[in-house]
């Protein structure tokens, strides 16, 4: 089984975290692959299969998927500190388009209305 390589970049943290697939939420230890995007959103082989199955226009088999409400107690508190960096990857990635925005003079108000908040609430979360 592959792990994700570490990328500072994209996840921020150390190698030694364990990753989970953002959509079954299993962990890159029980899964082949797992693949790593921006804003530390990952997604398993298994997964891509589906998405495949789906965009070849078929309807994918399920039955090897746990139902998100049937996940055991353990595997959701596991979960709780990779949706916490997802968030917060999140956020960083969002920052980082802002920044983008500004340095090309985009203006405030359209930022804020873009977000739909206020310009003077962007630039107090932003800036």
């Amino acid at each position: 089984m592959s792990e994700v390589p570490p990328n500072k970049f994209l996840f921020g943290e150390d190698s030694s975290s364990t990753f989970y697939c953002s959509f079954c939420l299993k962990s890159q230890h029980e899964v082949e692959k797992l693949i790593a995007g921006p804003g530390m959103i990952t997604i398993c082989d298994a997964c891509v299969g589906l998405c495949n199955e789906y965009l070849a226009g078929r309807t994918p088999d399920l039955s090897h998927f746990t139902p998100p409400d049937q996940l055991p107690a353990e595997r959701l508190l596991a979960q709780l500190p990779a949706v916490e960096a997802v968030r917060k990857g999140k956020g960083n990635q969002l920052q980082w388009v802002v920044d983008q925005l500004r340095s090309r003079e985009v203006s405030w108000a359209q930022i804020g209305e873009a977000l739909g908040i206020s310009r003077q609430s962007a630039w107090e979360r932003f800036s």
